[in-house]
């Protein structure tokens, strides 16, 4: 986050700022963004088109300022409730999972527009989108399993690719049930459902792998 407060659109009134990005998180979450125009995102945030662009350029700037600040508010706040005392790294994702739930809710247009974002056909800013979440997943992968205890698992197994399935699994739901279009309020629809299925997986999981 330090490298994106240097941005410029910091220097913006609080106010107006976060008005502006949610503003524009909305409209390219509900309408994708070669649809979106910048002249809407500036009638409904009352700026001028003239600011706009002072600040990002192009909307491609935009988009891609959004979703670098949308995933890093999200992930900073998630690295921050995560509990890594825990080292049953069953445990770990299962929290992880319904901290990522909770979430949602605390930041709704930034989720909306995340998800969004990660069906984004257009060649203009696909790319970097992809290049983008691959870093993160990544990076994300190597906190997640921090001091993990190993000890747990099965003996004479292959413990980098049993933890290999176990990360491919719950994503792979994860990834099952999004679908473009989907919004916020389309999840808190399914909370139980989603929170029933991750514990099916788990217990399965566990039975294949933990003594």
């Amino acid at each position: 986050m330090e490298k994106l407060t240097k941005h410029k659109i910091f220097t913006m009134e609080d106010a107006k700022r976060n008005t502006l990005l949610t503003v524009a998180m909305r409209k390219f979450a509900k309408n994708g963004y070669k649809k979106t125009t910048t002249d809407e995102i500036i009638s409904e945030a009352e700026i001028s088109k003239g600011l706009l662009f002072h600040y990002f350029g192009t909307k491609k700037g935009l988009y891609t300022f959004l979703f670098e600040y949308a995933s890093t508010t999200i992930m900073q706040d998630f690295y921050a409730q995560i509990d890594m005392k825990e080292r049953d790294v069953l445990k770990r994702l299962r929290k992880m999972f319904l901290l990522k739930l909770e979430l949602t809710n605390k930041y709704p247009a930034i989720f909306d527009f995340v998800s969004s974002a990660y069906f984004e056909k257009d060649p203009i800013v696909s790319e970097k989108i992809n290049k983008y979440s691959t870093e993160m997943f990544f990076d994300a992968q190597k906190e997640i399993l921090k001091d993990i205890d190993l000890s747990l698992f099965k003996e004479n197994n292959d413990i980098q690719k049993i933890i290999d399935i176990i990360i491919y699994t719950l994503r792979g739901y994860s990834e099952t049930q999004a679908s473009q279009g989907k919004l916020i309020e389309d999840y808190n629809k399914e909370h139980e459902r989603y929170i029933r299925e991750i514990d099916e997986y788990i217990t399965v999981l566990r039975t294949a792998f933990y003594k």
